[in-house]
């Protein structure tokens, strides 16, 4: 059945909320592009701390989590269908928060995920509702002019390997529009092939959520860098702004046998599109030990906790 024939709980369809093409809870649909205006001003109105809320990263990974959409009391709500349960996301724009998350959890069950701290607090409280840590989705949080400068001694050895890379590679740095955007496909298949995506499920999911991004680039409004060597795509970055201080970064991919070269397009990235922002989020770990040790090695200044609430 369709998501936009099938109501909660017998309520009543209700048409689409002024202002926003989207149907009013609780009717959902699947995300589209059309969507991209409502989201960005809603983000806007409530400028989001978690690396999930841009436009890019919803629309990118739609296909993997299922997501759909729907607007209550001026929010939007942000649904997974992924699980055999509903997922649904911290409610989008201004407004009463708490009210719309107590409503969808006694309408439908299932759980509030990635909630920021502010989320979480307003359940604190309240003993209808228990709230988890998710600490495999905490976001790492970094001061953008350290990422840049790489000041002292604890970044002695990021600023080594930087060195090798420049002394062993003569290299171009270019900024990726949306026509060099198609040439990062190709550098993003070399990658997976090296990487065994397509027998990796996380790698192969990222695979589709990268190839919407670079494909959607400018359309998007994305920054972005790529190193070439010899001419050919070996690196690349690709980032946008999160709320008035913070760039997140989406993307940072390098091939592996050339050392230095990871740290080597994040430092040329950031020192010419990092400047603009006070702070830098990494995203999350996924649990994943090696990806954890490497996030940790660059010495964030606070995790953006995150979590449940059933």
């Amino acid at each position: 059945m369709p998501l936009e024939s099938n109501p909660v709980c017998g309520q009543r369809l209700q048409p689409k909320m002024a202002g926003m093409d989207i149907n009013s809870y609780p009717v959902f649909r699947p995300i589209e592009k059309r969507d991209k205006p409502s989201l960005d001003r809603a983000f806007r109105e409530n400028p989001p701390e978690i690396s999930e809320f841009t436009f890019t990263n919803i629309y990118s990974w739609r296909d993997v989590y299922k997501f759909a959409l729907s607007a209550v009391n001026g929010l939007i709500i942000l649904r997974s269908d992924e699980a055999p349960t509903p997922k649904f996301f911290n409610p989008i724009g201004r407004g009463d928060v708490k009210a719309v998350i107590s409503r969808v959890l006694k309408d439908v069950g299932g759980a509030f995920v990635r909630l920021p701290e502010s989320a979480k607090s307003l359940f604190n409280d309240d003993s209808r509702f228990t709230a988890e840590s998710d600490s495999n989705n905490a976001d790492y949080l970094y001061r953008a002019n350290d990422l840049i400068s790489l000041p002292g001694k604890k970044y002695d050895g990021k600023r080594n390997l930087i060195k090798k890379f420049k002394a062993a590679y003569e290299y171009e740095y270019i900024e990726i529009d949306g026509v060099i955007a198609r040439d990062c496909l190709k550098f993003e298949e070399i990658w997976c092939a090296i990487k065994n995506c397509d027998n990796v499920k996380g790698l192969d999911n990222e695979r589709r959520a990268v190839r919407e991004m670079l494909a959607n680039f400018s359309e998007f409004g994305l920054m972005g860098g790529a190193i070439k060597v010899e001419g050919v795509i070996c690196a690349l970055a690709v980032g946008e702004r999160l709320n008035p201080n913070t760039l997140v970064m989406h993307m940072l991919k390098a091939e592996p046998d050339k050392v230095g070269l990871y740290q080597t397009i994040m430092n040329e990235f950031l020192s010419r599109k990092g400047r603009d922002f006070e702070y830098v989020n990494l995203e999350q770990d996924l649990g994943e030990e090696g990806l954890r040790r490497s996030k940790m090695s660059y010495h964030p200044v606070t995790m953006i906790k995150k979590y449940t609430i059933r």
